[in-house]
Parts: structure tokens; sequence; C-alpha cells
């Protein structure tokens, strides 16, 4: 199916087609790829809330990402405008 982009306001459109069903308010997430290609894909609500979670271990999950990044973003002081 050959769908063509659109000017809408300040944003470029492409329609989607009654006949694919896609039903109104649904979420895509679309990357842009090297060769120009637009890629959609649906976002889904599994409906999990980490922070209502019992069984998950922040105390262990921060220690990862400092660990992953090679520092504590907490303990780097402010610099320029930031600094309030």
């Amino acid at each position: 199916m050959k769908v063509k982009t659109r000017q809408q306001g300040n944003s470029v459109v492409l329609t989607v087609p009654k006949t694919l069903n896609v039903p109104v308010d649904a979420e895509f997430s679309v990357d842009l790829k090297k060769n120009g290609d637009l890629v959609y894909k649906r976002v889904r609500d599994n409906g999990y809330d980490l922070w209502s979670d019992p069984s998950y271990d922040y105390e262990t999950e921060i220690k990862r990402e400092y660990k992953e990044l090679g520092y504590n973003p907490r303990e780097l002081e402010p610099k320029g405008k930031e600094r309030i």
C-alpha cells in the first residue's frame, strides 16, 4: 500500500488508511533509518508498574546504573547556569 506525505501546519503527516484498522489514539514509536525509511512500532502498555512491584530491588538497579555510567551523577558538582 502506498501513502504520500502532506503538510499540516508545521508538521509532515502520513495518513494511515482506514483499511488497516488502526485504532484512534493508538501510540507508536517512530524511527528514521539511515536510508530514509520510517519504521513505526506500536507502543504497548503492559500495565506493569515498576514502583509498585515489591520484588523490584531499587538499590541493586541504581548500583548497576552507576557502574554502567562509571560515576554517580548525584555526586557531581553543578557547573555554569545550573548552579542555583
